[in-house]
């Protein structure tokens, strides 16, 4: 049967969830995560996370075990089309609790109360140049505003903190355009998935701490016709862009306390390494 994700009604599979969260805990260790704001979470309201985009999507895990255990729910994730041509990817991706982010999944998700998470800046904010690190790229991007004001569900910001020094921007996207690597990706999948060249420990990501910041939750109209008031819509996204930006602020504010008061040792001495490796 062709895959159609429209049709799909997505639904979590406990067991593989479980497996998921498992293998999370198992990770917490390395990256530490340090959770605050989850508690608003606690609610049988469909809600739409909203955040900074990272690379590769390995912060998935800590948030869905965050979510578990403080928000006591299962968290879902949007993710791009990209990711859901190739089946076996697909079949890890659903595995994870991850969708195809379309307009008919998300309402479909958000409708029935669940807690989804996305990133609006999508490719072009992951696979941004050093020098943009925490920078939003959401600049008409109002697709995740109508979703949630069509399903009724809230609009929480959320900071992901740490996640842009997990890998070191070796050469930018510009330096890989004119490579053979580069030329490949523009004639296969197009301009917004030409990647850098990054590296952290070898292939796997510097052990950064990672914090997750989650804001009080944004309450939607309650009129789904406000979804095609571009007014209204517009105001909202800048509302939640505005939010998120000093929640990241706030964010990179407290790591920096933290690592003025961190005592000598190891675990300092990781940090150090891993920010200078980071760049």
């Amino acid at each position: 049967m062709k895959y159609d994700p429209d049709a799909l009604d997505w639904q979590l599979d406990p067991q593989q969830f479980a497996r998921l969260l498992a293998f999370a805990r198992a990770l917490r260790p390395y990256f530490r995560p340090i959770y605050t704001g989850f508690v608003a979470l606690r609610s049988d309201q469909g809600m739409l996370l909203v955040a900074n985009h990272g690379l590769f999507g390995h912060e998935l895990p800590l948030l869905q075990l965050g979510a578990s255990e403080i928000a006591q729910r299962p968290l879902r994730s949007f993710s791009d089309r990209v990711l859901f041509l190739v089946p076996p990817v697909r079949r890890v991706m659903m595995g994870m609790g991850v969708c195809e982010g379309t307009p008919v999944v998300a309402h479909r998700l958000l409708s029935r109360g669940e807690l989804a998470y996305t990133c609006p800046g999508g490719a072009r904010e992951a696979l941004a140049p050093m020098r943009d690190r925490y920078k939003l790229y959401w600049e008409g991007r109002h697709g995740f505003v109508r979703s949630a004001i069509r399903a009724g569900a809230a609009i929480v910001p959320l900071a992901i903190i740490g996640i842009d020094e997990t890998y070191r921007q070796i050469l930018d996207a510009e330096a890989v355009r004119s490579t053979l690597l580069g030329k490949l990706i523009l004639r296969t999948l197009g301009e917004k998935y030409l990647m850098p060249l990054y590296c952290g420990f070898g292939p796997l990501p510097l052990p950064q701490q990672l914090h997750f910041l989650a804001g009080a939750p944004i309450q939607v109209p309650r009129d789904p016709a406000a979804a095609d008031d571009q007014a209204v819509v517009a105001a909202l996204q800048l509302a939640v862009w505005q939010e998120t930006e000093r929640l990241i602020a706030e964010g990179l504010a407290a790591r920096e306390e933290r690592r003025r008061q961190a005592e000598p040792g190891v675990a300092r001495a990781v940090d150090e390494l891993t920010r200078w490796i980071a760049g």
